[in-house]
């Protein structure tokens, strides 16, 4: 079938996306607060008389795979407060006590396959971002932000809060002591927060239940929230928190990593500032990330644009998502080790902003962009890095500016600003963003032959129309001259205009195997600007299927590709991709295979030759305390029948997690990533690297870190291989003045 008929089917289908659909009208539950005189006793239980005087939540929904029928489990949330804290008591009663799914596991990584509860907090009662906090049953912390804008949720922040948990014949309960001072409260007297309560029961089905009447074609999710009242809240600020931190390191290095054997003592600092309610200035000198976990391996050999990797670094994580927009012009990772950094954060009712500053002396690599492909330089001078953004609250949406630049020793710049909006009621949502850039690039041709301190500007924009009713559909359309740069951003490809469409039409039903069937179909076309030539064209159809034990399947049919390869040819390519997923047992909460399969470009030589991909996840707890996980991923792009592979790429990781409390672990992890190519060319690369940490969050205010690891690159060139490895001990410790 030609471009034409498919066209010709996706256009077809456009009337039904017309079509609206509509549910009858529920409404959360909504509750007052009650202000104590004394904390209640914080235990895990609910058994303090001051819980009785709190009226609960507790009318919830089965939303999955239910649609708003009545929760199969009952639920009651109850708050309280004073003038430090919010204190979140929860009960999660269960039919079946015998079946309860309570595992270690590490924070931010309880999810859908253990019973768990989660309350989303909007102080400012805006309706377009909420604080999550989750629990499960063993008093595992996750916690994030909601971008009501955005549809999107980050587990990046790790905040200030506590919870304890306890087991009973009933079922099981939590409490939550959350600091007013970690919500950033920025009002006082009386005032109403938008509340969510979310609660998942993992069995032969994934049911899911909330505080919040959602339908499953919801196009927005604090529209449905209900509210908390709370008649007098005057927070108490605690004004400074001090946190020195000690790093100490035995180092040894050989080969390409340099040379050195020594030990070294690493002082660092970091510190809040909370000048007033919803205010927050942080301070960081010479941080420290020896706690963080390597980043997985990915498959690079052939893809034509740099890959972005998600922000571990605690520093960056306050305000995360006040400057997470459309167009990615703010990319804490091109921060890679400031000498220090400033960070100003406000919240309230109406505008919300952050503002960031730094000196940064680790040199992380500049994405040079282009059309047919991006490269990464590594520079050898040090800049000052900065970003600013603002968000005003409007009655539908919101609207916001960004500001980012990066100024380099060299004299070299690039300064990003713009505007960005959307609105939003319950079946569209409109968002968009503009922004300008003016770039001088070094004088460095021995770093990149683009890199001549020429002086670049350019404009990127992104318009999008989301429609969620029965039908659902997705409208976008994107624009980058060739001209413009982000060099505290990811934005790898440039010299575009893009029109994306996609329109998916979900079933659902509550039948035990399959409960969701989603067929969709999809269009993209990448025409080239500016002087860049060429065109690229991908149709597709997909079917989502989801239903016993967590099921999840997407299957994705390419069947009449357009792309450029390197030297900007159109190549025709037909392929088939797909993700599988399943939540097996209680012992093996995780199974996943994704892969692809059908006729690719070899990006090296422009060849449209067989290829294949497939990856293996697999996560097991033979023991409670015990979690292993294994990932492998694999990439093949084969020469002729009967010939060997022109290409194989492999990347590995095992990890293994001992739990000696919810508060206390150990982690062994280790990587190995490989490329041998046979044609055009012959290379042979081989990287490997392993870790043991122990990590313990002693308490509230005090965390240890030791370990050691170990890694080294093998390429073909013995000149280039290098290796190093080291033992460490961290320990940070804050202080609280005055508390």
């Amino acid at each position: 079938m030609g471009k034409a008929c498919w066209v010709a089917a996706v256009l077809a289908l456009l009337p039904w996306a017309a079509a609206a659909g509509g549910h009858a009208a529920m409404q959360a539950q909504s509750v007052r607060a009650v202000r104590v005189a004394r904390p209640p006793l914080f235990d895990g239980g609910l058994d303090d008389p001051a819980w009785a005087s709190a009226a609960p939540i507790e009318r919830f929904y089965e939303t999955y795979p239910g649609d708003r029928t009545p929760a199969p489990e009952h639920t009651e949330v109850r708050l309280l407060y004073d003038d430090r804290y919010l204190y979140v008591g929860l009960r999660m009663d269960l039919r079946d006590t015998a079946r309860l799914r309570e595992p270690f596991v590490r924070r931010d990584k309880v999810n859908a396959s253990h019973d768990y509860v989660q309350i989303y907090l909007d102080p400012q009662g805006t309706r377009r971002g909420s604080y999550l906090f989750r629990v499960d049953a063993r008093g595992v912390k996750t916690d994030g932000y909601q971008n009501e804008a955005q549809q999107t949720e980050t587990l990046d922040p790790d905040y200030d809060w506590d919870v304890a948990t306890r087991v009973g014949a009933r079922g099981w309960t939590a409490e939550m002591r959350i600091p007013l001072t970690t919500l950033r409260i920025a009002r006082r007297g009386r005032q109403r927060w938008a509340v969510v309560v979310t609660r998942g029961v993992p069995r032969d089905e994934n049911t899911q239940m909330a505080s919040a009447p959602f339908p499953h074609d919801a196009s927005c999710f604090l529209c449905y929230a209900g509210t908390v009242q709370f008649d007098d809240l005057e927070p108490h600020a605690e004004p400074v928190l001090l946190t020195p931190g000690l790093t100490i390191t035995r180092r040894h290095e050989g080969g390409s990593y340099g040379h050195a054997d020594d030990l070294r003592w690493r002082p660092s600092f970091d510190a809040k500032w909370l000048p007033r309610p919803g205010a927050a200035l942080d301070v960081t000198v010479h941080p420290d990330f020896s706690q963080v976990e390597a980043d997985q391996a990915q498959l690079t050999a052939n893809q034509r644009f740099a890959l972005d990797l998600p922000e571990k670094r605690p520093f960056f994580r306050e305000g995360a998502d006040l400057v997470t927009t459309l167009i990615p012009a703010v990319y804490t990772r091109s921060v890679a080790a400031p000498d220090w950094g400033l960070r100003y954060t406000r919240r309230s009712d109406g505008l919300e902003g952050t503002a960031f500053l730094a000196r940064d002396g680790g040199r992380p690599a500049i994405i040079e962009p282009g059309f047919l492909g991006s490269s990464l330089v590594l520079p050898d001078f040090d800049s000052r890095d900065g970003f600013a953004r603002l968000r005003q609250t409007l009655a539908h949406g919101d609207a916001g500016a960004l500001l980012a630049v990066k100024d380099n020793d060299d004299g070299s710049r690039n300064r990003v600003a713009g505007v960005d909006g959307s609105w939003a009621d319950s079946t569209d949502r409109l968002i968009g963003q503009w922004l300008e850039s003016d770039t001088r690039d070094p004088n460095r041709p021995d770093l990149a032959a683009d890199w001549r301190g020429q002086s670049l500007r350019g404009s990127a924009l992104w318009l999008e129309w989301d429609h969620s009713t029965r039908n659902v559909w997705t409208l976008r359309y994107q624009r980058y001259d060739p001209g413009f740069r982000s060099w505290l951003g990811y934005v790898p490809r440039v010299g575009y205009q893009a029109l994306h469409y996609d329109y998916n039409r979900p079933f659902y039903s509550t039948a035990k195997w399959i409960n969701t069937i989603e067929p969709y179909v999809w269009i993209d076309r990448v025409q080239g600007i500016g002087g860049q030539r060429g065109h690229e064209f991908d149709p597709a159809l997909g079917l989502v299927l989801a239903g016993w034990r967590d099921f999840a399947a997407d299957i994705r049919l390419h069947p009449d590709a357009s792309v450029l390869d390197g030297n900007g040819r159109e190549r025709h390519v037909r392929y088939v991709e797909w993700k599988l997923g399943v939540n097996p047992a209680p012992r093996i909460p995780a199974l996943g295979f994704t892969g692809s399969r059908g006729r690719v470009v070899d990006y090296a030589s422009g060849d449209v030759v067989p290829g294949t991909t497939w990856g293996l996840h697999l996560v097991t707890r033979p023991w409670d305390r015990l979690e292993l996980e294994w990932r492998e991923d694999r990439s093949l792009l084969d020469r002729r029948p009967g010939e060997a592979h022109r290409l194989t790429e492999a990347a590995r990781q095992f990890y293994a997690t001992w739990y000696f409390s919810a508060r206390l672990y150990a982690l062994l992890a280790w990587q190995r990533h490989s490329t041998d190519r046979r044609y055009p060319g012959r290379e042979h690369y081989r990287a490997t690297q392993a870790s043991l940490q122990f990590n313990w969050d002693w308490s509230r205010d005090l965390q240890l870190y030791w370990g050691v690891r170990g890694a080294g690159e093998y390429p073909d060139d013995r000149r280039q291989r290098g290796h190093g490895s080291e033992v460490y001990f961290k320990l940070a410790w804050t202080w609280r003045p005055g508390t």
